[in-house]
């Protein structure tokens, strides 16, 4: 019977359910999402690998050692390096490369790249040849490295020239 008390109670209990999903579908929608989830968590530690990678060369570049095999290898570096593009030394570098001259107490050594270097010597620059010796005792086509400072010319105030 429409309108009996029986009746509107059971259209209250049918109407019951469907307010109940709407709410929850409400309040699962205004609940916070989680940010994360494994594609996410892998994504991060793809960005944290490579960063720790990248960092460690440019540590190496900076701090570390040469694993070359090449004389000047042997020797450290004192704050200077090759200037980029064959631009001569800078102060506190040195450089390895075949004897194209000596004159007097001045040596010209080519490097590998085919630049010249003047080399200027002193009678305090250590010349040496398995032993300590004289520039004298150097001839045209050795290898040496050298180890001393670069004016603003580019030419070399040598400490140590050694050869082989």
């Amino acid at each position: 019977m429409p309108g009996s008390p029986v009746d509107d109670d059971t259209e209250v209990l049918q109407r019951t359910p469907s307010a109940a999903d709407d709410l929850n579908s409400a309040i699962a929608a205004a609940a916070p999402k989680r940010w994360w989830n494994r594609t996410t968590l892998a994504l991060i530690g793809l960005v944290l690998a490579v960063g720790g990678f990248l960092g460690g060369v440019q540590a190496q570049e900076h701090w570390g050692s040469s694993s070359s095999s090449s004389p000047a290898a042997s020797f450290p570096r004192t704050g200077g390096s090759f200037a980029p593009g064959g631009g001569g030394m800078r102060q506190g570098s040195g450089t390895s490369g075949t004897v194209k001259l000596v004159d007097g107490t001045t040596l010209y050594v080519q490097t590998a790249e085919g630049e010249t270097i003047t080399v200027r010597t002193s009678e305090s620059t250590a010349v040496k040849l398995a032993q300590t010796t004289t520039l004298d005792q150097l001839t045209a086509g050795q290898q040496v490295t050298v180890q001393g400072d670069a004016d603003a010319e580019g030419i070399v105030t040598a400490t140590t020239v050694t050869a082989g």
